[in-house]
């Protein structure tokens, strides 16, 4: 799901407003087929600032990622060492750290991705999409395996000061131990967000329903927030803005929820519709962009819906778009009204980039590199 998906992330402390997906959950792959071993599919997509961005594109079975510093008119190749039955997604903490998560492995760099070193896991895990970093030094690790079969679902969280060097288990949940720091035994765990070294927030989702908790101390306990929210819903994502509003996107039966916040998450205000539809099994609902408080803007179709009111109320935004391009899929807006889009074709090997400069009413196409340059 592209509001609760990870391809490239932006962290908390990234620059120019942006908020691309969280960490741990990527893009979906599509299976292999060896009558599209010539096919290029667009992966991955990370967006840094309004004219800095990362892409990843898989040509067969060889993946290669590229970065642009302006605005998609042109892209330099990074080395990844990535093969094609790897989950992958990648975290930019700003404009020279970022973090590579392979399906069995950490990677990180200082140096803009021209060079990148691995950085170990929990002593037993080999799943890198458990990794989220707040900073470059700064991070928490949660075992994300599931069983699809049992509501029971033993996990752990580690913290780390020195950039994955070293990792401190901050709780573990198990047969033996059912509730440890504030977190059950039952439900999915999965990390929404970290405003900072100390307050984050988890979610623990059932089948129908979620709990949300939050920490005050760095993930060591955890405690249930109490939301304006009449019943069951999922939490699919958390937002931080830079003016300091929170916005949580909450999914109740076939409705999409923004619950905002003022205070960064202190207190919650009454949730607001977002006017996108639900995805058709196995698609995924456009994310989110959340520009401040008041300004938020979402892809429906080939139209930006845009909010000046914190969701309480919407206009369109009719969009000239490229040739060949029917449905944007996920937006990224600034206050300007720069930004960028992916487009929705129905599969991932039809993601294109988009760049827009004046909020979202004309874009072009930015051709991200389809072989090694």
């Amino acid at each position: 799901m592209a509001l609760a998906g990870a391809g490239l992330v932006v962290a908390l402390v990234a620059v120019a407003y942006l908020h691309p997906r969280p960490a741990g959950r990527p893009l979906p792959r599509p299976t292999a087929n060896p009558s599209q071993i010539g096919v290029v599919r667009l992966t991955g997509f990370g967006v840094v600032s309004a004219t800095e961005a990362l892409a990843c594109t898989q040509t067969g079975g060889t993946a290669y990622l590229y970065w642009t510093a302006d605005a998609g008119r042109t892209w330099r190749q990074l080395p990844i060492p990535l093969l094609y039955d790897d989950t992958f997604g990648i975290q930019a903490i700003d404009r020279t750290h970022a973090v590579l998560q392979l399906g069995k492995g950490l990677y990180s760099t200082g140096d803009g991705g021209r060079t990148w070193r691995r950085v170990p896991l929990p002593a037993g895990e080999m799943y890198g999409p458990g990794a989220h970093f707040l900073s470059p030094s700064e991070g928490w690790y949660l075992d994300l395996q599931v069983d699809p079969a049992s509501s029971e679902q033993p996990t752990a969280l580690w913290w780390t000061s020195d950039g994955g060097a070293s990792w401190t288990e901050r709780w573990r949940v198990n047969a033996d131990h059912p509730l440890s720091g504030g977190v059950p035994l039952d439900g999915d765990k999965y990390v929404l967000a970290f405003r900072d070294a100390a307050h984050g927030w988890l979610t623990v989702s059932f089948v129908h329903s979620a709990r949300l908790l939050a920490t005050s101390d760095g993930g060591r306990t955890w405690s249930d927030v109490s939301l304006p929210l009449g019943g069951p819903v999922l939490f699919l994502d958390l937002q931080l803005a830079r003016d300091g509003a929170a916005v949580l996107v909450a999914l109740a039966g076939t409705t999409y929820l923004a619950v905002p916040s003022l205070d960064g998450g202190r207190t919650w205000e009454e949730p607001r519709a977002l006017p996108i539809a639900a995805p058709a099994p196995g698609g995924s609902a456009s994310r989110l962009s959340v520009i401040d408080h008041d300004h938020w803007a979402v892809a429906a179709g080939a139209t930006v819906r845009v909010t000046a009111d914190a969701g309480r109320s919407w206009r369109d935004i009719a969009t000239a778009l490229p040739g060949g391009i029917t449905a944007l899929q996920d937006v990224w807006l600034t206050a300007a009204g720069e930004g960028w889009a992916t487009t929705d074709h129905g599969s991932t090997a039809d993601l294109r980039v988009l760049h827009t400069t004046d909020g979202g009413a004309r874009w072009s196409e930015s051709h991200v590199p389809y072989v090694p340059g």
